[in-house]
């Protein structure tokens, strides 16, 4: 019987060589593929109803768990969107030092007219201004929608406020759950932003006692801030717990003008530590700021203006400013600031292009604080400024040149005009001669007012004149009061005068036919018609006080950004 010999060989791989057995792997392979999609499918139409539209409205029911007192945290629940901000004004809460070295507390507003921008066909009456936008949740609500809005299991605390996974610095490990709360609390305190951008050396804890902050408090935030003084170009912010026991500092933030941030957090032992992660501030920032955009603003207790007048000079502009909530007192300023500086096609609907204005709220008063109006020819922005205690506020240009104040065209109040600047035959000396001035007639003894903000030069007499007084005005020219009666009791040469301040009374010296005032305007030793000449009448501001005055409109510039980053804090989206 012969053998078998067997050989053996290696066939390499190939589509021809081994086709059989791919053909019987892809068979396999599919067969089972399609088995467990089949076993799937069976089970989910058997375990899983059918989801209604009603049920996914309704409120998510939880499974009880077990309690882990340890671990405990807020149920998790949807998302609350981000706030949209319906009314079109802006705010933000400051803490200002006034005059007299105390602090007041200020609500600013902002808001940018559009006025090449389709108007809207719903009008807005004076009365309707500054209402509450509907189903905006107030303080509690949007504090108590933050703890809801926790995705740790593990949470920290800063005074009511839910951290997670807060990182201190380097006395602890990142990512370490701290346990840092006050006390567990039901419902949360509401919350509120105020911010201070001082225009000189300001002392932190008297301006925490402006908002009343207990001094103990100030004291420590200042020893953790290791700052007892706030300086120009500072900006400093605190959000503010109110609960029973008072005004309470949650959290802190300094940015200083070198470029140094500094944010501190309020922990159990009252201390004050620092947070290395600015998205935590600005987390309990933006739901801040979206309680302060819901908040209603009293009505004005003064009367109302009808701003009949403003709506005949700019229509278009009074009516979108009514449409974005300005109170009407604030429109009468807007407007006369753009009558009395000539803003181009004032009398016109396209007074300008664009306006921005930036008025406050405090101490039971609201004052326009800036505008700025974007014209074809550029853009002019007016500032408020008081120069010193006594003074009143007025406007000035980016120059620190007065913007308020115009020559007044008759100083002697209810004066009649008499001779105008013309030519005339004298009265008295029966000659032809240009009358350099205007006479306005009143009773002996009248008072006369001085026509704009000047240095009084002259109190003298001459024979034409008779006894006179002579101011010379910021803008370089001078008026002259002639035939006065006498001057204003204290009134000296170099003293400063302000606009409508009595410097005179109506006399009849010198050349004169009667008691009536001789007023002249004279500019580069030409004579003007003082009736014709809308010359500006307030301060220019000089050395100190416009280096004062540049502070604080660089202040309110700041403030201006500070409020628009407020504004699209409200409307970014949480991506936390």
């Amino acid at each position: 019987m012969g053998r078998l010999h067997l050989r053996y060989g290696m066939i390499p791989f190939g589509m021809r060589t081994h086709s059989r057995l791919l053909c019987a792997i892809v068979l396999l392979g599919t067969a089972g593929a399609i088995c467990g999609f089949e076993a799937l499918k069976a089970t989910v139409h058997q375990e899983t109803p059918i989801i209604s539209a009603a049920a996914i409205a309704a409120p998510i029911q939880k499974a009880a768990m077990p309690e882990i007192p340890a671990l405990a945290a807020s149920p998790k629940q949807a998302r609350l969107p981000m706030l949209s901000v319906a009314n079109p004004v802006s705010r933000v809460d400051m803490l200002e030092a006034r005059m007299d070295g105390s602090f007041a507390e200020y609500t600013y507003f902002m808001t940018n007219i559009d006025l090449e921008a389709q108007a809207s066909a719903e009008e807005t009456k004076p009365e309707q201004a500054f209402s509450a936008p509907a189903g905006r949740p107030g303080p509690e609500d949007v504090f108590a929608a933050v703890l809801r809005d926790v995705k740790p299991v593990r949470s920290s605390r800063i005074a009511g406020m839910p951290l997670a996974y807060a990182d201190f610095g380097n006395d602890h490990k990142a990512g370490k759950p701290l346990n840092v709360s006050l006390s567990v609390k039901q419902q949360a305190e509401p919350v509120s932003r105020v911010a201070l951008m001082p225009k000189a050396d300001e002392v932190l804890e008297e301006a925490l006692g402006g908002l009343e902050v207990p001094l103990a408090e100030a004291r420590r935030l200042s020893a953790a801030l290791a700052t007892s003084v706030l300086h120009f170009g500072d900006a400093f912010e605190v959000i503010l717990a109110n609960d029973n026991d008072g005004k309470h500092i949650v959290m802190a933030r300094l940015q200083k003008a070198s470029g140094e941030d500094t944010i501190l957090a309020r922990v159990e032992d009252q201390s004050f530590q620092r947070i290395t992660k600015p998205a935590l501030y600005e987390r309990l920032k933006r739901e801040a700021i979206a309680s302060e955009q819901g908040n209603v603003i009293d009505a004005d207790t003064n009367a109302t203006p009808d701003l009949k007048e403003e709506t005949a000079f700019a229509p278009l502009l009074v009516k979108k400013m009514l449409a974005a909530h300005v109170p009407p007192k604030i429109i009468v300023d807007v407007v006369d600031l753009a009558k009395k500086n000539g803003i181009s096609a004032a009398r016109h609907d396209d007074l300008a292009k664009k306006i921005n204005l930036v008025f406050r709220e405090g101490s039971g008063k609201r004052e326009l604080i800036s505008v700025a109006f974007k014209t074809k020819d550029g853009e002019r922005k007016f500032y408020r400024y008081k120069l010193n205690k006594t003074s009143p506020a007025e406007f000035f240009d980016e120059k620190g040149h007065s913007v308020s104040k115009f020559l007044l065209a008759n100083p002697v109040p209810g004066g009649r005009l008499g001779d105008g600047f013309a030519w005339r035959i004298h009265p008295i000396l029966h000659v032809r001669k240009h009358h350099d001035g205007v006479d306005y007639a009143g009773p002996m003894g009248s008072p006369i007012l001085a026509a704009g903000d000047g240095t009084v030069v002259l109190i003298s007499w001459e024979p034409g004149y008779g006894r006179y007084v002579r101011v010379r005005h910021d803008q370089g020219y001078f008026t002259t009061y002639a035939h006065i009666a006498r001057a204003a009791k204290g009134l000296s040469v170099g003293q400063r005068v302000t606009q409508g301040q009595v410097i005179a009374y109506v006399g009849s010296t010198g050349l004169s036919t009667g008691p009536h005032l001789y007023y002249e305007l004279r500019k580069n030793n030409r004579y003007l018609d003082p009736t014709a000449n809308p010359l500006p009448a307030g301060t220019v501001l000089s050395g100190n006080s416009l280096e004062d005055f540049r502070k604080q409109a660089d202040q309110i510039e700041g403030m201006t950004k500070l409020i628009g980053v407020s504004d699209k804090a409200v409307q970014a989206p949480d991506h936390g």
